[in-house]
């Protein structure tokens, strides 16, 4: 499918269902919801994918469906005629005005509540778990067992030059998730009809510098090396659900990414353990 016939479908999804953003300084974004993440609200607008702070972001409304209005404050009562004045009473603080909470959508994975015997927070290198099924809209998720999906490694691609040929880095220079190496890798991902799943690739990853980048085919300046992978419908109940299989995919850094977006999709392969 060409660049402009991707457009058009991008186009006709948007079209079916107008979703807004709203920002905490009021500004309104239309478009169409995307994703989350611990840090970021992905959200579509003119067919280019924007990333949002989740500090900034209000509350999010979904096609025709509003937020309620606040409740209108009652009128202060007047105090009787002739009332004889209250003694004077130790002066109270004022209370806090209340903020306006995200919708359930932003509050996906809350943090618990900080207390002195809660644990230490897991380090950040710490893998993410399993989950009985893709939540994350557009996320790559590692397909362990028939009810059992493992998020990939999500991080955003830099592109960079090297004389007349180009290609996009990631910082570090392994993935949190790990598989082991096997005959079959499955993956899937859910996205919303009308987006086709054929707009993913997989890239293999070379060290360099402390990080991982794309490379191109020996001999040539243009085009990136992709590994090919088998895509299926294995779901069309509300959002579309697909699967990757990919084949005798060798150990190393690979990344599934869009071309929609600089999204990477990461995570490593290793050494399949020796036979005895």
């Amino acid at each position: 499918m060409t660049p402009r016939a991707l457009l058009l479908v991008f186009a006709a999804a948007l079209a079916a269902r107008a979703d807004t953003l709203i920002l905490k300084d009021g500004t309104h974004v239309t478009g169409r919801w995307w994703s989350i993440d611990a840090a970021e609200v992905h959200f579509l607008v003119d067919n280019q994918l924007h990333h949002f702070a989740r500090a900034q972001v209000s509350a999010v409304t979904f096609g025709d469906a509003t937020l309620p209005a606040p409740p209108t404050p009652a009128p202060a009562a007047q105090p009787p005629a002739q009332a004889p004045p209250a003694p004077a009473a130790p002066a109270e603080p004022a209370p806090r005005a209340p903020s306006l909470s995200r919708p359930p959508s932003l509050n996906r994975n809350p943090p618990p509540a900080a207390s002195s015997s809660s644990p230490s927070p897991a380090p950040a290198s710490a893998p993410a778990r399993a989950v009985d099924e893709p939540d994350q809209i557009a996320a790559v998720y590692f397909q362990r067992t028939p009810r059992e999906f493992v998020p990939l490694d999500h991080t955003q691609a830099v592109e960079r030059r090297r004389g007349s040929s180009s290609y996009f880095e990631i910082a570090g220079p392994q993935a949190r998730m790990r598989v082991k190496e096997a005959t079959e890798l499955v993956f899937v991902v859910r996205l919303p009809k009308g987006l086709l799943a054929s707009v993913y690739s997989l890239f293999p990853l070379v060290p360099a510098d402390g990080a991982r980048r794309t490379e191109s085919p020996k001999g040539q300046r243009n085009g990136l090396v992709t590994w090919p992978f088998a895509i299926a419908t294995i779901d069309e109940s509300g959002y579309v659900t697909y699967s990757f299989t990919v084949r005798d995919l060798p150990p190393g850094e690979y990344s599934f990414s869009p071309s929609t977006s600089n999204d990477g999709y990461c995570f490593g392969v290793d050494p399949a353990p020796a036979a005895r």
